[in-house]
């Protein structure tokens, strides 16, 4: 043992193992610390998608209008969960945009680009390339209107009144050749089953001459409306009704009112009872002459309003006619002269029974001597002739059922002699 330790080449065989065997458990080391960096890395390092990240374009918005842009695009990000975690859940600023800025108008195919990442996370997005187009801004004044919707399905017998809106006007802006095809814009207000006035508030969109609508801005967006919904009416005459009796002697000449007629307002059914308004009624044994009463109006049951709430009745009285005969009226003779005289054969005594009618105010004044019935004679030759008796009396009295004609026998003085 000791000639070999002694021994040079033992010496150095046994340095050159140990210097082999010190290699070897190093290189194991730092393959295995490899390995598990490898291993380290893979176990923390992840793959997320952001679905429907809205694009935010950027370009001249006072000189031009952007069309055709999507809605939103994908993005996914890679990188360590840790760091993904704060982009998405804690700093929430990616942001998908493009720029627009320097570009003039026309149809444009840009790259969506991606920002408000943290270093170390990569992105990607879909689809990475855009279509749209850029347009010149237009802004332009027009008139507004509103349309009623639905209007026939108003309850029975009610309608749609004048429609109240504002703005009268507004301000659309858009791509030029859009701006043109612009035939009206119209807010739409919906009275279906409506029976009170309607407020409210609507969008005003813009519409081409087809009724298809256009997509441009409009300022402002909506319309103050308001809709009168009118109950249903009714007119009819008014009808004045009486109780009582007038006194003895008078008789009504005419009843009327001012107005004459009456609108009401009430359901269909309620208002198809009524042909007439009769619920005005007036006592004539109050009325002595002619009368105007101021009247109020009632409102009937099942009628919700009437149009007036008071009327002017006008009553118009008169005398009552009667008859009366007055005996004995004597008849006047005519034309007579000394050389020609008349003598009354038929009635025998020269003098009739006379039945007048009128008024009893004039009848309770009337005379006999104010009956007067003349036969002229004048132009009548000599014998016996049917005359007429013309008969004079006031003129608000009428004969009745009083002879009209006399027999009269003429005699000349030659005649006699």
């Amino acid at each position: 043992m000791d000639k070999l330790l002694n021994s040079s080449w033992f010496v150095k065989i046994i340095a050159f193992l140990l210097a082999l065997m010190m290699y070897t458990i190093v290189t194991m080391e730092t393959q295995e610390e490899a390995a598990n960096r490898s291993i380290f890395s893979k176990m923390y390092t992840e793959s997320e998608t952001i679905q429907d990240v809205e694009i935010t374009p950027y370009f001249d918005e006072r000189q031009y209008v952007l069309t055709d842009l999507p809605s939103s695009v994908d993005i996914t990000l890679t990188g360590s969960s840790r760091l993904i975690t704060k982009a998405t859940k804690v700093d929430k600023e990616v942001e998908a945009y493009i720029d627009l800025t320097n570009e003039d108008p026309g149809n444009k195919r840009v790259k969506v680009n991606v920002r408000g990442l943290p270093e170390g996370v990569k992105a990607k997005v879909k689809p990475e390339y855009i279509d749209v187009i850029l347009h010149k801004k237009v802004t332009k004044e027009m008139p507004v209107n509103v349309d009623l919707k639905n209007t026939r399905k108003l309850p029975e017998g009610y309608t749609a009144g004048d429609v109240e809106f504002s703005p009268k006007s507004v301000k659309v802006t858009g791509p030029e050749g859009m701006i043109d095809q612009i035939s009206f814009i119209t807010g739409f207000v919906d009275v279906g089953n409506a029976d009170e006035t309607i407020q409210t508030k609507v969008p005003l969109r813009a519409y081409n001459q087809q009724g298809d609508l256009i997509d441009v801005q409009v300022s402002p967006e909506t319309a103050e409306v308001s809709v009168p919904i009118k109950k249903p009416k009714k007119t009819v005459p008014i009808s004045i009704r009486t109780s009582g009796e007038l006194e003895e002697g008078l008789s009504i000449a005419s009843i009327t009112s001012d107005p004459s007629e009456i609108t009401l307002t009430g359901t269909t059914t309620s208002l198809d009872k009524y042909d007439s308004f009769k619920e005005i009624s007036i006592d004539l044994s109050k009325i002595k002459k002619d009368t105007t009463l101021t009247v109020d109006v009632p409102v009937p049951d099942g009628i919700e309003s009437v149009s007036v709430k008071e009327v002017s009745v006008l009553i118009d009285v008169e005398d009552e006619e009667v008859t009366r005969t007055f005996e004995d009226v004597p008849l006047t003779l005519l034309g007579t002269t000394d050389e020609k005289k008349a003598t009354i054969l038929d009635p025998e005594d020269g003098a009739v029974n006379v039945t007048v009618r009128g008024k009893k105010s004039a009848l309770d004044s009337l005379q006999k001597s104010d009956l007067e019935g003349i036969l002229d004679v004048s132009q009548l030759e000599e014998g016996t002739h049917e005359v007429k008796i013309d008969w004079k009396n006031p003129a608000d009295i009428d004969l009745t059922d009083t002879v009209q004609e006399a027999s009269v026998e003429i005699q000349t003085e030659t005649s006699s002699q």
